[in-house]
């Protein structure tokens, strides 16, 4: 299967340090972004193709709580928003993190 990455993009840099202890323990490489335009720039930097799944800090649709929303960098067709699937709602523990990122790459 080989190394899988993952970017982050949160302004909060302890939240960063805290995904990245929590992933790269379990064989999956951590980039960090603190907003999307730095994302964009390391997407196009790696030519996205390296890059497996992507979780941006916003908030749940349905009840406005802090939330990582899961994008794969693949996928160019209209993202569903509301799909609450693709939302890992803050705070997690490392197993909820670690199923919800497994599950999605």
């Amino acid at each position: 299967m080989g190394m899988k990455t993952i970017m982050i993009v949160d302004d909060e840099e302890e939240m960063q340090k805290k995904i990245k202890s929590f992933l790269e323990n379990d064989d999956i490489e951590v980039v960090t972004a603190s907003n999307n335009r730095e994302a964009l720039e390391h997407i196009d930097e790696t030519k996205e193709g390296n890059v497996n799944l992507i979780l941006v800090d916003t908030i749940m649709p349905s009840d406005n709580k802090p939330a990582f929303f899961s994008i794969k960098p693949t996928s160019k067709m209209n993202l569903d928003t509301n799909n609450t699937e693709d939302f890992l709602q803050k705070p997690f523990t490392k197993e909820q993190l670690l199923s919800f990122v497994k599950d999605k790459i």
